[in-house]
């Protein structure tokens, strides 16, 4: 008991280490703040940086490791044609990514990274903005047949 309390203390009388981004203080109204332009540039990140996935579609080869670890259940896989051949690509929700990095670990041709990129907030968590592979899925997507 007596250790919480101290741990409370030390932590409640240290310095700060959150960073004042995107302002200095706390604005009396958002709208106005973002209307204005008055935000200062986003902060240098670290190497190795867990930040938004980025997907090279060319070099995927459709084996579904990345699905198979996901924890979040974040990535989709939808069927396409590739050089006349049947084959699987996938799409990534970041609205449900936790950003664990284990798809990027496990893919074989090293088609997913991650990038540095943090700010992703958004009001559609299912646009183009916040579903990594949305734009090559629309354009080679195959609807696969349900009968016969």
């Amino acid at each position: 008991m007596i250790a919480g309390v101290y741990k409370f203390f030390e932590q409640f009388f240290s310095p700060k280490a959150t960073n004042i981004f995107p302002v200095k203080r706390v604005p009396s109204s958002i709208k106005n703040l973002l209307a204005g332009g008055d935000i200062y540039p986003p902060i240098a990140v670290h190497d190795g940086f867990r930040g938004k996935l980025h997907y090279d579609y060319t070099s995927c080869i459709g084996c579904a490791m990345c699905e198979k670890v996901c924890p979040a259940k974040a990535i989709e896989m939808y069927p396409v044609v590739e050089n006349e051949k049947k084959s699987k690509r996938i799409v990534i929700y970041l609205s449900r990514c936790t950003y664990c990095s284990e798809c990027v670990n496990i893919c074989p041709k090293n088609c997913l990274s991650m990038g540095k990129e943090f700010m992703l907030a958004g009001f559609d968590k299912y646009g183009p903005a916040m579903v990594v592979g949305s734009v090559e899925r629309r354009e080679h997507e195959v609807k696969e047949d349900s009968g016969a």
